[in-house]
């Protein structure tokens, strides 16, 4: 059984940033209402400043440190997860520039997409058994706006299953801390249902209008959106309802009811009933956040968590369960210190000078720039 238990690692803190902007869900451009029911979702946040997973984590972290009494200089690690990067290296790089972080300190991105929550913390777990790393951070976030080609499609969008959303926790090496057990799964065959095709260096020359995608289904831009994200709701919402269910029950039993809350990754309304019911669970006690945020995949039972339980003044048992690409999947068994959990925080920071400026042609006679940018004079590379 793939179960991982750390005995020395403690959550400091829980935080999560969202942008300001709310966006309600049009029924009006939505002619399914069955299907708008089903999904449960309300409105979402939605960044209108072109902000990334960078500066809401920044956010968010920046919250979690000032809490904890940190400074940023004290993190041995930090781990971003995010499938919408500003960086090619990854987003954690640019973290450490702006936090700024010590050059010693670790950092780098592991993309998990929806599944992130166990297998990041199992990461930075990992590395906390280590006697050089005393203190790390976990960032999962993703922003969705990218994926119109503009702010007026954005903002008339009758797709509006995905929010914008990041959440962080603060880790520390202490022999005082409560277990900590989380389990880890995939299934490679499953790739073919949830998968963001522009990503694929494979496929990056086959614009169709219509094509079809690994599970046989035939799609087109309009039907997949601008960014080619193809996700097939019906094997995932049953992989979850049934595979995932039964799996719980098999390892926990009638201790599944021993929790004081649940925080599943909120997908929509469908997939976290249908996770909750086969099990039997108070539906007081399972949280959900996808009526006001939408999916905020990787974060997502983090910001729950957030928007849920703020502020908690005593000690929380936890579980949570989270599903994404790969196919991969995972349970999380946490318990939580009074006060761990901190309020959302809404922002529109903008990093403004990572942003491309636009610059007028020359004059007609201007000389060239002696060096062109793909030019390597003077870096010893030709």
């Amino acid at each position: 059984m793939p179960k991982l238990s750390f005995n020395n690692v403690a959550i400091r803190a829980i935080s999560a940033a969202v942008p300001t902007h709310i966006q309600k869900v049009d029924t009006s451009v939505r002619q399914d209402a069955k299907f708008v029911a089903q999904m449960g979702i309300a409105q979402r946040h939605i960044s209108l400043t072109e902000q990334t997973a960078l500066e809401l984590g920044y956010t968010a972290i920046k919250d979690a440190l000032a809490h904890v009494g940190w400074q940023p200089k004290d993190l041995d690690l930090v781990i971003f997860n995010s499938q919408f990067h500003d960086f090619n290296v990854g987003d954690s790089f640019l973290l450490q520039k702006y936090l700024p972080l010590s050059p010693d300190c670790i950092v780098f991105d592991q993309i998990m997409c929806c599944a992130a929550l166990p297998y990041v913390l199992s990461t930075a777990c990992a590395y906390l058994q280590q006697p050089t790393i005393h203190k790390a951070a976990i960032i999962l976030g993703d922003t969705v706006w990218s994926m119109y080609p503009s702010k007026k499609e954005l903002l008339c969008a009758n797709r509006f299953i995905f929010g914008d959303g990041a959440a962080v926790v603060l880790l520390e090496q202490s022999p005082e801390a409560h277990p900590m057990e989380l389990h880890l799964y995939a299934d490679g065959t499953g790739f073919q249902y949830l998968f963001k095709s522009q990503s694929s260096e494979r496929n990056a020359w086959r614009h169709y209008d219509q094509f079809k995608v690994p599970d046989g289904n035939t799609y087109g831009t309009p039907e997949l959106g601008y960014s080619y994200f193809y996700m097939n709701g019906f094997y995932l919402t049953l992989f979850a309802s049934k595979n995932m269910s039964d799996q719980i029950k098999q390892i926990w039993g009638e201790h599944i009811h021993d929790y004081d809350y649940y925080a599943f990754h909120q997908g929509n309304k469908q997939i976290v009933d249908l996770l909750a019911r086969p099990l039997h669970l108070p539906q007081a006690k399972v949280l959900t956040s996808f009526e006001d945020y939408g999916n905020t995949n990787g974060g997502s039972p983090l910001i729950t968590l957030c928007h849920r339980l703020a502020d908690n003044s005593q000690p929380l048992h936890i579980f949570s369960a989270s599903l994404g690409g790969g196919l991969a999947w995972g349970y999380c068994d946490l318990t939580l210190d009074p006060g761990v959990i901190l309020p959302i925080q809404t922002t529109d920071l903008v990093f403004d000078e990572l942003f491309y400026q636009k610059v007028e042609p020359a004059p007609e006679g201007t000389p060239p720039s002696p060096v062109s940018p793909t030019e390597n004079k003077g870096l010893g590379l030709n």
